[in-house]
């Protein structure tokens, strides 16, 4: 029903305004409203990356979870599989959407640390979880056989 306002970063004081303001309310300085629309869209855009970034860490750090826990019940090694695929496809779907977003504002920086740390994680689940698990796996029972 009721539009609700975006904000964004005063360009002359860098506090946080909204885009229904004629002037900043710390440093009086007036803005003009097509640019207030086009930054609060840009503001707007870079908490959704921060969002995204940060479903995207915790889907690849549960990766690893499932993994650990793979190695005692093999059928959390599918959740493995599942969530390695998840992360694999939130890592492209983040930077196709965000991957060329100007902003200067410190929370998107954050949010490409989060990409790039699930980035590693994804790409170090590939030797250890996609190859070398299941050989464990079949170790760990030859040796039970053994025994």
């Amino acid at each position: 029903m009721f539009a609700n306002p975006r904000t964004f970063r005063c360009p002359n004081c860098n506090e946080m305004i909204n885009d229904t303001m004629t002037t900043c309310r710390y440093c009086s300085v007036t803005i003009d409203p097509g640019i207030a629309a086009l930054v609060a869209e840009r503001q707007e855009k870079a908490n959704q990356a921060y969002s995204d970034a940060s479903y995207l860490r915790n889907a690849a750090t549960a990766m690893f979870v499932f993994l650990a826990v793979g190695l005692v019940f093999t059928f959390a090694y599918i959740g493995f599989l599942a969530t390695f695929v998840i992360s694999a496809v939130l890592l492209v779907r983040w930077q196709l959407r965000f991957g060329d977003l100007l902003t200067n504002d410190p929370d998107y920086g954050r949010a490409k640390r989060s990409r790039n740390i699930a980035a590693v994680l994804i790409i170090g689940a590939i030797p250890i979880g996609i190859i070398l698990s299941p050989f464990l796996d079949l170790l760990i029972q030859t040796v039970e056989d053994l025994v």
